[in-house]
């Protein structure tokens, strides 16, 4: 049985900066590898890193706007696992931007080019004071489907 690739056939609409990271001691199980839960710290940084790079960290979106971004969907195919200490690398691809949510792919490589996970996650805007449905700020959808300059790297 084949693994189907969660990235999508057509081109991110934006990709963010590449996250590299080191996996330790807290991301691996007994087997020495990493736990499958633990790849969800890959992406919030790539994700993290995705907002921050567009102008909108999570506290603007939240102060500014009055908006949260609630995760509502989560879908993960592991290829092949990480071992401690291999250095992997994630970006967070924007996928789709709609008026109140948005999805992304999160392809997670060992720094070496073999793909480990491929992730995709969907978000969706909330009131932060109600937790109802919201409008994504124009801002920050304009922000995202803007032109972006050549990929640039970052350690967390």
């Amino acid at each position: 049985m084949g693994v189907r690739d969660l990235s999508g056939d057509a081109a991110p609409l934006h990709v963010g900066p590449a996250v590299r990271e080191r996996v330790r001691w807290s991301d691996v199980d007994v087997m020495g590898i990493v736990y499958y839960g633990r790849y969800l710290r890959f992406m919030e940084a790539a994700e993290a890193e995705f907002f921050r790079a567009i102008g909108f960290p999570y506290d603007v979106l939240a102060d500014r706007y009055g908006v949260w971004v609630a995760r509502v969907r989560l879908e993960c195919d592991y290829r092949v696992p990480a071992k401690l200490d291999d250095e992997v690398v994630v970006r967070a691809e924007l996928r789709t931007l709609g008026g109140s949510s948005m999805t992304f792919a999160f392809p997670i490589d060992r720094a070496d080019g073999t793909r480990l996970v491929d992730g995709r996650l969907a978000l969706a805007a909330v009131d932060r004071t109600t937790l109802r449905a919201a409008r994504l700020p124009r801002a920050f959808t304009d922000a995202a489907r803007r032109d972006q300059p050549s990929s640039s790297e970052s350690r967390s």
